[in-house]
């Protein structure tokens, strides 16, 4: 009987010694599939610059000159309070720039006419809402500028 415990004990410390080897394996599998999911947006989103020309060229790879893009804003002002649904967005920049509107409820792109003006309807959602508009020339460069609108549906 007693040499039955000692196996019985020898095999268990066995089992526990592997059991544990397994499990620091699996914990350092883990942790390594964690660190390169996490890493790996970084490189994959570093080596589609390097590889696609981007909208936005740096001024070092950039050879062209530049043409002095700007993007002003007319209507409407940052935080003012509107009683209807959609909004017009009106501005001015660089003569046929596509201009590109994000909002809480889509987006829009316009393109700016012979003088530059352009003008786009914006759908509003209950409470604050920002709009991002960017402005993009022929060689990619853009220009970003934000305002914050709010709808509301209470009785002025």
């Amino acid at each position: 009987m007693a040499l039955h415990r000692v196996i019985v004990k020898e095999v268990m410390r066995k089992e526990v010694i592997i059991a544990i080897i397994i499990g620091s394996f699996l914990g350092l599998l883990i942790t390594a599939g964690v660190w390169w999911t996490t890493r790996t947006p970084q490189v994959v989103s570093e080596k589609q610059e390097s590889l696609s020309p981007s909208l936005s060229p740096s001024p070092a790879v950039s050879s062209a000159p530049q043409n002095n893009l700007f993007l002003e804003i007319s209507q409407p002002e940052e935080g003012d309070i509107f009683d209807h649904e959609e909004v017009k967005v009106k501005g001015k920049t660089l003569p046929e720039a596509v201009v590109v509107l994000i909002y809480p409820e889509g987006e829009s792109i316009v393109n700016a006419d012979q003088t530059g003006d352009f003008e786009a309807t914006v759908s509003l959602e209950g409470g604050a809402n920002k709009i991002k508009i960017t402005a993009y020339d022929k060689p990619g460069n853009q220009k970003t500028k934000s305002l914050t609108v709010v709808y509301s549906t209470a009785k002025l």
